[in-house]
């Protein structure tokens, strides 16, 4: 006889699971929203972040000042502009740019939920997400309020429609649109539309011509606001300088002097895209060494420190093994012995060779990507169109990208979601047939006992990656807000007291803003900060500036600067100055003796010293700090 009561119960029960499901990925997008908003807005409090102020003032000069006058070599116009003017309501820099930060870090942990779910299962898109939302570099992004949650936030909008299951016209041109909006932002955007075209031409096979023309019109109508500024301003269709970043972002001495010499050789209205081509020759010098090492590190964790976004941030190759594990998981391949010794063979003949030419320290990860490669290759039309859809653009965008050494995790960002991603399918769907197979070759009974040490196993290893990743969270906002090594140390005593960065910007900018007329008065130091809390103008230094025999007259003069040392000035100064129309001398210079100083300017140190100029007075000096202020008659 038919049971309704025990049918309805098992539906309800279903229904009651289904719900539970769906409430989980917003629980936790709201825990990420608090918690990240609560350190944010309460801890981190005052704030300093230069980057932060460079873009801002930058800017205001846009808005209200000269925008001939800005340049901007590593980003576009459009979050200067976009943080100026939505500060114009708010009043205050930092509280507008955490209020993008947390607004659309949040978005970027609850995206990548629907993201991972049209790729992979439901259990694989939460865990996924979960693993997004205790990344410790994604927090010190959100709460020390640099410029890349927004950008990032609108790639991963891009990839949300670009992996849909059925890939519809309306789709496409959301993607070109959120892609083109965030490369008004940032110029990573433009290598990863790259790669989305690149996945459209390959792998597309409906309607592809429409679908290209498509994506490449909405893309273009959406930067066209951007173009037009900067032909109408600048006369550069692209107003940025890759040669700038390869300045400080190289480890060879030769390079960056290189790079040093073509910013300073630079005209303001130069076309930038032809001065990458004649540059590429020295941009591929170090090429391997970005791709297979340095920027390597910020996914896999190769030993490079503690700034980078692998599953296991503090532990060294977790990320070969969890998210190449999860890649390989997704190849479809049914090979003879005979290509599996072929493709096995073949690193262990480049590890060698890499040994002999002493190159196995950097290049370790080419014998270990080389079969994931080979076997994606071989098995790549039977991978489904949306996991391509997620791989193709983020691997175009590394490829890309490489050209130069990523020095800050956060400009990988818009590749953020591969990582969790793949780590999460690794551990949901791969460990469980690892152990099925070692099950069936030992010929193991007890089958009940196994899926459970199999569950148990799994969620060993989940809650050890969410406290390893909080763990590190916390030892690497405590470096960043109040200067403590990264540590496990550090950890405890909880109860310490720790006093932020902040207040020493915040400590001279205070004595500086009683001085008379301050708002007109420029302040030589090495951080804007100084001059936003005291509402002056700004003089930039790293105090190496200039010949190592240079009085202290000349330095401030900047006599002996070389053309590119004063270029970077100008472009940094407030206001900024790209095109050297200003002489600014400063009427007060801020000495940090913790700094590295070229020698014939420690002399500072002693306000005492007969080689300090006469009309330098000495105004204060902090107890805690040693940070002096020089008044300059």
């Amino acid at each position: 006889m038919y049971d309704c009561n025990n049918s309805t119960n098992q539906i309800s029960e279903i229904t009651s699971k289904i719900k539970y499901w769906k409430l989980l990925p917003i629980l936790i997008t709201i825990t990420f929203f608090v918690v990240s908003s609560y350190v944010a807005f309460i801890v981190d409090n005052p704030s300093q972040d230069s980057d932060l102020l460079f873009y801002f003032y930058s800017g205001q000069e846009i808005i209200y000042g000269d925008k001939e006058n800005v340049h901007i070599f590593n980003a576009p116009v459009g979050w200067p502009i976009l943080l100026a003017a939505t500060d114009s309501i708010v009043k205050d820099p930092f509280i507008t740019a955490k209020l993008f930060s947390v607004i659309f870090g949040s978005g970027i942990v609850l995206i990548s939920y629907f993201i991972i779910r049209n790729v992979f299962e439901e259990k694989v898109a939460i865990l996924g997400q979960s693993l997004i939302a205790v990344t410790p570099l994604l927090h010190a992004e959100v709460i020390i309020t640099h410029s890349e949650m927004l950008p990032t936030f609108l790639i991963f909008m891009s990839f949300y429609f670009i992996t849909k299951k059925q890939l519809l016209q309306k789709h496409i041109i959301l993607c070109g649109v959120f892609l083109g909006l965030s490369f008004m932002l940032r110029p990573q955007s433009l290598l990863m539309a790259g790669g989305t075209i690149m996945f459209i031409v390959f792998f597309v096979k409906k309607q592809k011509k429409r679908i290209l023309f498509y994506f490449m019109l909405f893309f273009l109508l959406s930067i066209s606001p951007l173009l037009i500024y900067n032909i109408s301003v600048t006369g550069n269709l692209i107003d940025i300088n890759p040669n700038f970043y390869a300045t400080y972002g190289s480890d060879s001495e030769s390079i960056k002097e290189i790079f040093k010499n073509k910013v300073a050789q630079d005209e303001p209205n130069q076309y930038n895209i032809e001065n990458i081509i004649n540059n590429l020759k020295n941009h591929l010098d170090t090429y391997p060494k970005n791709l297979f090492y340095n920027n390597s590190h910020f996914i896999f964790n190769l030993g490079l420190g503690y700034d980078n976004f692998s599953t296991l941030p503090f532990i060294q190759f977790s990320g070969i093994l969890f998210v190449l594990g999860g890649i390989l998981g997704v190849f479809k391949y049914d090979f003879r012995k005979i290509h599996f010794s072929w493709i096995l063979g073949i690193p262990i003949i480049l590890s060698i060779w890499l040994i002999a030419i002493n190159k196995i320290e950097e290049y370790f990860l080419v014998p270990i990507i080389f079969p994931v490669v080979i076997l994606g290759l071989l098995s790549i039309k039977k991978i489904d169109t949306n996991i391509l859809a997620l791989l193709i653009p983020s691997l175009i965008f590394m490829l890309s990208i490489s050209m130069i050494i990523i020095r800050s995790g956060w400009d990988l960002f818009g590749i953020l979601i591969i990582p969790s991603t793949f780590s999460a399918f690794f551990i949901i769907k791969i460990i469980p047939k690892i152990i099925l197979k070692i099950q069936n070759k030992c010929k193991l009974k007890f089958h009940n006992i196994i899926k459970k040490t199999t569950l148990s196993i799994m969620l060993i290893i989940i809650i050890g990656i969410i406290i390893t990743n909080l763990t590190s969270s916390v030892m690497i906002e405590k470096h960043l807000l109040f200067d403590e090594p990264v540590t496990y140390h550090n950890l405890l005593p909880l109860e310490q007291e720790y006093e932020l960065n902040s207040l020493k910007y915040v400590e001279i900018g205070e004595i500086l803003s009683k001085e008379p007329d301050i708002e007109n008065k420029i302040v030589m130091a090495d951080n804007n900060n100084y001059a936003y809390y005291a509402n002056s103008k700004y003089l930039w230094t790293q105090f190496n500036e200039g010949d190592e025999n240079d009085t202290i007259e000349s330095f401030i003069k900047r006599e002996n600067w070389s053309k590119y040392e004063i270029k970077i000035a100008n472009t940094v100064n407030i206001p900024p100055d790209r095109n050297g129309t200003y002489d600014p001398i400063p009427d007060y210079l801020i000495y940090d003796g913790n700094m590295d100083i070229k020698k014939n300017l420690q002399i500072l140190e002693n306000p005492n010293d007969p080689r300090i100029p006469e009309n330098f007075e000495l105004i204060y000096r902090s107890e805690k700090t040693g940070i002096m202020i020089y008044k300059i008659e």
